[in-house]
């Protein structure tokens, strides 16, 4: 916990919105900590079905939802229902016989901090699915909470974005990209992630934003670095060396899932410590416009792709894109383990943990790499991919019980093959917000208990 942050005397009342399938479960149970509680209720509202369960829920998290005195409650919803905001932002007055609200005559009736964790993360989805299930569910939900009378409307209001953008892999000298960089968002998903966070920095809100690095972390199987473990797996199975096709020293900034709920707690607490003029001097970045046009390219790249450098003019019809003369300005929070994990590292650790060996490809078989992708990359992925899932669909088959199916998978699309750098400066988080890891690096030991976690779960 932070030394620079005072907790609030009374724990707050907290609303979570999405992310039941990211970092949500763990945030409740960070949240709920009984050896540490940080708030009094915490609601968690999305559209799936908890009982019975429509997406993969942890145990650990189901116990913390049916615990005889639990103060978390599961509110399934469509998010994108307008209709239905006005009772989402309102907070029981009681719950499971204890009394919630209102506490003393007079007093706010409001969640005091929402935590908007919504959003499309498939890079390959649709632009369709991108502006209705990120940009229009989140903006939608900040307009509302926006309007709600002052006795309702939340005090803090912190989105966690992921890092959806280019960026260049800096030497191991410099920290990283800061907040301040202006980076490029990557594709169709980066533009309407980076959109997202301009409408509703514009709203009347105490907003501000988390922008994490590569995640993981229990009951968690997507993000950049379990899929990768289940990679490894496969490997270890097929009894071959994994190879890698880029340079070890490409920078993959990693951080795990308690601490990313650590850093949205620190956030709402940041929000609500000062008057929102100083936070906005002492913290935030103007976010530039989402769809300005790429530089120009030619020829092939395993850096970029057709996807993510051509812009549509869907945008054009949007009417609540924020014009590009409108400066938006946002509390912005890079956050990083202390690892400043690379291509390399992270290689060695997934090897570790299997007992396989591993290497990266020799510039000369690089080159032929390229050679080969620029003829026909899509089918190059593909053989890849039918490699790994064939064999992946014989470990769960040979299980005992065999696994008839599991949200789990080796399968990876063509973005996942071309040479992403996440490389962020994260000491803005620390000198600020007072962020001290509780896992400051990708561990062996770890990554064995969320492999054991989903093998108990008979999905792995």
């Amino acid at each position: 916990m932070s030394d620079k942050l005072k907790a609030p005397e009374v724990p707050p009342m907290v609303l979570i919105l999405g992310g039941t399938t990211t970092i949500a479960r763990t945030l409740c149970q960070y949240l709920l900590n009984p050896t540490s509680p940080k708030a009094s209720f915490v609601r968690l509202a999305d559209r799936f079905s908890v009982s019975p369960p429509t997406t993969y829920l942890d145990k650990s998290f189901l116990s913390l939802l049916n615990s005889e005195n639990s103060k978390l409650e599961y509110k399934q919803v469509n998010l994108l229902n307008t209709s239905k905001h006005s009772e989402l932002f309102t907070p029981p007055s009681e719950y499971r016989g204890t009394k919630i609200l209102p506490r003393e005559k007079g007093d706010f009736e409001g969640f005091d901090i929402v935590f908007d964790l919504t959003g499309e993360l498939g890079f390959d989805r649709p632009e369709i699915l991108q502006i209705s299930n990120t940009y229009q569910t989140a903006l939608s939900l900040a307009t509302s909470a926006s309007t709600l009378p002052s006795n309702l409307k939340p005090k803090s209001y912190v989105r966690l974005t992921f890092p959806f953008y280019e960026q260049k892999s800096l030497p191991s000298s410099s920290p990283g990209h800061p907040e301040s960089a202006g980076l490029t968002p990557d594709g169709v998903r980066g533009r309407w992630w980076a959109e997202t966070l301009r409408g509703i920095g514009n709203l009347d809100l105490n907003f501000g934003v988390i922008r994490c690095a590569a995640w993981y972390g229990r009951g968690a199987y997507q993000g950049e670095i379990v899929p990768r473990l289940v990679v490894g797996h496969v490997y270890q199975y097929l009894k071959e060396e994994m190879k890698f096709l880029y340079n070890s020293d490409l920078r993959v900034n990693t951080v795990h899932s308690l601490d990313v709920a650590q850093s949205l707690y620190l956030l709402s607490l940041y929000l609500l410590s000062k008057p929102r003029a100083d936070i906005l001097k002492e913290s935030a970045v103007t976010l530039p416009f989402t769809f300005s046009s790429p530089s120009s390219s030619s020829g092939f790249s395993l850096t970029s792709s057709s996807k993510r450098s051509s812009i549509s003019d869907s945008w054009k019809t949007i009417p609540t894109v924020i014009p590009e003369s409108t400066k938006v300005r946002v509390p912005l929070f890079n956050v990083v383990d202390e690892n400043d994990s690379t291509q390399g590292s992270l290689a060695k650790i997934v090897a570790e943990t299997w007992s396989i060996k591993f290497g990266f490809l020799n510039s000369a078989m690089a080159s032929l790499v390229q050679q080969f992708a620029k003829n026909d990359f899509t089918e190059m992925v593909e053989d890849v991919n039918e490699m790994h899932v064939e064999a992946w669909s014989k470990m769960l088959a040979s299980s005992n019980p065999p696994i008839e199916s599991s949200p789990i998978t080796p399968f990876l699309d063509e973005h996942a093959f071309r040479k992403m750098s996440i490389c962020l400066d994260g000491s803005k988080a620390k000198k600020i917000l007072g962020f001290k890891p509780i896992h400051p690096k990708v561990e062996v030991g770890e990554l064995k208990e969320i492999v054991k976690e989903f093998q108990e779960d008979r999905l792995w």
